[in-house]
């Protein structure tokens, strides 16, 4: 898929289940999230996307730091990471966009953690 449009085969499940997931992880409304979306995939590119994601990840890190790993976190963590997995596709990913794939590959491992566990572990504590 080539094209200056072709990004735009990426956006649908994110604009599907990210502003609920996000609203989750960060508690701002799942409507301000969408709107977010709606300008970027009507006004942006591919750079615009890949910043969102990237701020979507950061939420993904407060989310966890703020209620340790759950199955929404984690789903959210499948979903931002498969948008790397996805963008060659599109164009090469970017060395700063690697490095954004490999990061959301630990928050899958962090999150993927079984829910039994009486200590989560904190993206603040994997740093340590």
């Amino acid at each position: 898929m080539t094209g200056r449009d072709a990004w735009l085969f990426l956006t649908p499940e994110v604009e599907r289940l990210v502003p609920a997931l996000l609203e989750l992880a960060d508690g701002r409304g799942a409507e301000v999230r969408q709107e977010e979306i709606e300008e970027i995939i009507c006004r942006g590119d591919a750079t615009s996307w890949f910043g969102y994601l990237v701020s979507c990840r950061v939420a993904l890190e407060r989310g966890i730091d703020a209620r340790g790993a759950t199955g929404a976190l984690h789903r959210l963590a499948l979903i931002l990471r498969d948008q790397y997995l996805l963008a060659p596709s599109v164009h090469p990913l970017s060395a700063s966009e690697d490095r954004e794939l490999r990061r959301l590959e630990e928050l899958v491992d962090l999150t993927a953690a079984p829910a039994e566990h009486s200590h989560r572990r904190t993206v603040t504590e994997e740093r340590g």
